[in-house]
Formats: C-alpha cells, structure tokens, sequence
C-alpha cells in the first residue's frame, strides 16, 4: 500500500470515536513538535510503522484493517499480536518507522 494513503487512513481512524476514547496523543504516533492539540492536516510525518499503526487504530475502532495480511507477511503472528493487545486495553509498542 501506499504510504500516503495508509497515513491518510489513519488519520481518518484516529479521529474515530472510538479511538478517541483511547486517550491517546497524535504526538505518540506523528512527528508534532511541541504541539498539543495537532490538526488532523499535519499529521504528516510518522514516528512508527505505518501499518502497524493503522492495524491497531483500526482493531480500536473496531474495523477490517488493510495492513493485517501485510504485517503477518513481514513476521508471522504479529498482527493477531497487535490486536489481541488493543482488545485487551493495551498499546503494544509499534516499530519505528524506517
């Protein structure tokens, strides 16, 4: 996939409701500087994997991700890792992005 478009869905995820009652920070994820409260359009420069990323905004928002197959491709069992850990409450700790 796209880099591009993976970053702009998980910008769209990220804004879920859903995930938004995670608590979490653009700043765990983007590149942001010292802002806190980012707009959505400068949520440009990631600072993990952008398909692990999108993986578990979307298992949190609780919708089919695009990345799973690709993630497993990369190392078997990851992705059912990573949403085992966000259906248990949890944020796994993603890969930095390369």
């Amino acid at each position: 996939m796209d880099p591009k478009a993976v970053n702009e869905r998980c910008v769209k995820l990220f804004q879920d409701p859903k995930v938004r009652m995670k608590m979490w920070n653009a700043r765990m994820f983007w590149q942001v500087g010292d802002q806190m409260n980012v707009a959505p359009e400068a949520l440009t420069q990631p600072k993990v994997d952008l398909c692990e990323l999108e993986l578990l905004l979307s298992t949190a928002a609780m919708v089919d991700s695009q990345c799973a197959a690709e993630i497993d491709q990369r190392e078997s069992g990851r992705a059912a890792f990573i949403q085992r850990q966000v259906r248990g409450g949890m944020r796994p700790l993603l890969r930095s992005a390369s």
